[in-house]
């Protein structure tokens, strides 16, 4: 027995003096290093662009929309009728009136028909972040009416908003 834990602790003497620093080379760096900036067009070497799951992505039905809110008010105040108008840009951009991009998210509601519209800092109703449930045609439809659409971060001020699609 006293052979085997001699055994033991020479193999386990001999793994910690045997371990060493791996070198740093490209694309193995170490704290406060930058990788080598020549390298930036990687992603043409792969069929897929190099994106995970097929390189391919599928705009939802939003993108290249234009949208006028119509009319929109908080509940128990009167109503405002800005007739903003809402680009939306990609999958996850927007603008009102050619102004700064800002985001926004399009979900589908889980065994619902509905789905889910997020707007992040939504400069008509305040500049929060204000989510609705708006129709699953809502797009077809061109239009979104009567929809609560509630400051998620802030849960005392929903507005109601109408919105009407003009392209």
């Amino acid at each position: 027995m006293k052979n085997y834990i001699l055994i033991l602790v020479a193999f386990l003497t001999l793994g910690f003096i045997s371990c060493k620093k791996e070198e740093i080379t490209p694309g193995n760096y170490g704290p406060n290093q930058s990788p080598d900036s020549t390298n930036t067009n990687w992603q043409g070497g792969y069929g897929n662009g190099g994106v995970i799951g097929g390189g391919t992505t599928t705009n939802n039905e939003l993108v290249g929309t234009i949208w006028v809110l119509t009319e929109f008010k908080q509940l128990g105040y009167n109503s405002y009728y800005p007739n903003d108008t809402i680009r939306f840009i990609d999958n996850t951009k927007y603008n009102i009136n050619n102004g700064s991009v800002r985001t926004y998210t399009l979900a589908t509601n889980v065994a619902s028909t509905n789905k889910s519209l997020t707007f992040n800092y939504f400069t008509p109703f305040g500049g929060s972040h204000y989510s609705g449930q708006v129709g699953g045609m809502f797009v077809s439809d061109s239009v979104i009416t009567n929809t609560i659409f509630k400051n998620i971060q802030n849960t005392t001020y929903n507005v109601i908003a109408d919105f009407k699609r003009i392209k």
